[in-house]
Parts: structure tokens; C-alpha cells; sequence
């Protein structure tokens, strides 16, 4: 998840602040904190969960694009 907002682990746990420039999308951040509090079980389907959303949009925009 840190990777998908690129910011590091620690920024996302808010252990360490966020390097200036890195603004994520607070709504969001909170969530993913929330996210990260689950057990293994739960966080590896939502990221599964959010892997295959991420992946169905990408190809989206690459048909889109070739269609252009």
C-alpha cells in the first residue's frame, strides 16, 4: 500500500512525517491505516481486492489509449 501512495511504510504509520511534497489523500491515508491494523488474512484479500481494481483501470486506459 505504501508503494501505491509512494511513501515509505513508516510514512503511511505516520511513524515517520511525510517528506514535503508527498500529500496523499487524507481520506485515504486513514484508511489504509485502518487497513493495516487487520490481521494478515484480511489485508492480503484487500489487497488482492485492490490489485485486481488497480489492474481492471490500467487496462482500461491501455485499450482506451490504443483506441485513440
Amino acid at each position: 500500500m505504501a508503494a501505491a501512495l509512494a511513501v515509505s511504510a513508516d510514512e503511511l504509520l505516520g511513524i515517520k512525517p511525510l517528506k514535503k511534497g508527498r500529500k496523499p489523500d487524507t481520506q485515504l491515508h486513514r484508511r489504509l491505516q485502518r487497513i493495516e491494523k487487520l490481521d494478515p488474512k484480511a489485508k492480503r484479500q484487500i489487497t488482492q481486492l485492490l490489485d485486481t481494481f488497480i489492474e481492471r483501470e490500467e487496462l482500461k486506459l491501455r485499450v482506451n489509449a490504443q483506441g485513440a
